[in-house]
């Protein structure tokens, strides 16, 4: 005997075992996410990972020696922000997709979305619920 709840059950079910399935590769291409910059006339080359961790800073050719510590400093932190800025883009194009609509992926990575937006507005509560919770204006 079927009961007519069981067909909402499989659905449901096949849902949450494809919003999981999405989740997994989301997470998989996240971790793999690498982006290398160089700065100009190839005086530092960086590369970050996921969540700006940097990874690798080389010097691929002798252009640093010419330049003085604050210089050579300034071009190794500018790249650094580069490719940070970078692979934080990425990482939004992979959690695009998975974001409600309206959502800016990457205004949300760089903190300029306002978190309490979006959350859904409190239901309104009818006044019996109201008495019945305690609850006091």
């Amino acid at each position: 005997m079927s009961y007519p709840q069981s067909e909402q059950i499989e659905q449901l079910k096949s849902q949450y075992e494809q919003q999981f399935a999405q989740l997994r590769e989301t997470q998989q291409r996240l971790s793999e996410l690498s982006c290398t910059v160089s700065a100009p006339r190839r005086v530092v080359a960086v590369t970050v990972g996921h969540g700006g961790v940097v990874k690798d800073v080389k010097f691929p050719s002798g252009a640093y020696k010419r330049m003085t510590p604050a210089e050579l400093e300034s071009a190794v932190l500018k790249t650094i922000m580069d490719a940070q800025q970078q692979v934080a883009n990425e990482a939004a194009d992979v959690i695009a997709p998975t974001l409600p609509p309206g959502v800016d992926a990457r205004k949300l990575f760089s903190g300029d979305v306002d978190l309490q937006s979006l959350l859904p507005t409190e239901p309104e509560l009818r006044p019996t619920t109201r008495d019945v919770m305690n609850i006091r204006d």
